[in-house]
């Protein structure tokens, strides 16, 4: 807590005791100060009850009046309602969402769409002010709405990837809070995008916005594709169930010691021949032993791939209200003869 904050805190009655316990709890600013009710001021540092309400009314924010108009639009609204690419959410969303969270939605209206944001949307970071399970555990990077945009702000502020996810794509919120918890204290961020749960357990870190049910187990003999959801790729080779470490010793074995050759369909049939879920790495012990010499040596420094694809989009994904439709003809097109791609 900063000397200044401290001494008006002491001129209004707290003790150094009282002052004290406010800083345990993270105070460290007038802006700190402004989040806390007398009760909560009363209850953390322990002071009276009229010394709490004296504080409180001293580091209340000063409430700006809505612009001229804006007052009639806010109505009632779902919180979590989605707001469309390239728009500003609506004074509706803001007070509805602050209401959901516990927060004054004036206060909050008035912070996004008055002359301090520099006009409606979300130019002011106000993620500071906002509690952090609350914001994460709404989270779906299928839905751009206003929890969504303000986990943008809150990873902007952070400067690193802030979303935790399972092996099978899903957002983790549970980790996602205690990570983002974690950096918001001052924590460095995950080393290379990989999370360590207390169990030890490795997970992936990616950026908000990412559809993380958009990552793939990548191809060993192809690097950075995608196998298909039936685990089939390159030559025919299905990989569902196969374990990582043969996986590993594939990768290794086609792009590091080129003991495997995709385009080989000799190799590419003894593949399909002996990968089986219940094969260990041994089982290219004949075939590909520098391969599985290069595994070795990295698994002793930590440094074997995951063999996972992130196929990231530029925001969240939704249903389409209506089917494409092709625009260029193919010989399978008979409703388009006597017709020109334009006419089409």
């Amino acid at each position: 807590m900063n000397e200044i904050l401290t001494q008006k805190l002491a001129e209004l009655g707290l003790s150094e005791d009282h002052i004290a316990k406010l800083a345990a709890e993270g105070v460290g600013s007038d802006a700190d100060m402004a989040m806390l009710t007398a009760d909560e001021v009363k209850q953390v540092s322990g002071c009276g009850l009229i010394a709490a309400k004296r504080v409180a009314a001293v580091f209340a924010p000063i409430t700006a009046p809505l612009p001229s108009g804006l007052a009639a639009l806010v109505e009632t609204v779902a919180p979590n309602a989605e707001i469309l690419e390239g728009n500003a959410p609506s004074p509706a969303q803001v007070s509805s969402f602050a209401t959901s969270l516990g927060i004054d939605p004036s206060m909050m209206t008035a912070f996004m769409f008055s002359g301090m944001a520099g006009g409606a949307g979300m130019d002011m970071d106000i993620s500071a002010m906002l509690p952090i399970p609350q914001i994460v555990s709404g989270y779906n990077p299928k839905r751009r709405d206003m929890v969504y945009m303000f986990m943008g702000q809150l990873e902007k502020r952070l400067g690193s990837p802030i979303v935790v996810i399972n092996h099978d794509g899903s957002v983790n919120h549970t980790l996602t809070i205690k990570y983002v918890n974690d950096l918001d204290e001052g924590r460095e961020s995950a080393e290379d995008d990989v999370y360590y749960d207390d169990d030890s357990t490795p997970f992936e870190v990616v950026r908000v916005g990412v559809d993380a049910q958009s990552v793939y187990d990548g191809d060993p003999l192809v690097p950075g594709k995608a196998l298909q959801k039936s685990g089939m790729g390159t030559g025919r080779v299905n990989w569902n169930g196969v374990s990582l470490e043969v996986r590993q010793v594939a990768y290794y074995a086609s792009t590091v010691t080129h003991e495997l050759d995709v385009a080989n369909d000799t190799h590419a049939a003894w593949l399909r021949d002996h990968l089986k879920s219940t094969s260990n790495r041994l089982v290219f012990q004949g075939l590909c032993p520098k391969a599985l010499s290069v595994f070795n040596d990295k698994s002793r420094t930590g440094e074997l791939p995951n063999l996972r694809v992130t196929l990231s989009r530029t925001g969240p994904r939704r249903p389409e209200l209506m089917p494409r439709r092709r625009r260029v003809m193919t010989r399978g097109d008979l409703a388009g003869v006597g017709k020109t791609e334009e006419d089409l």
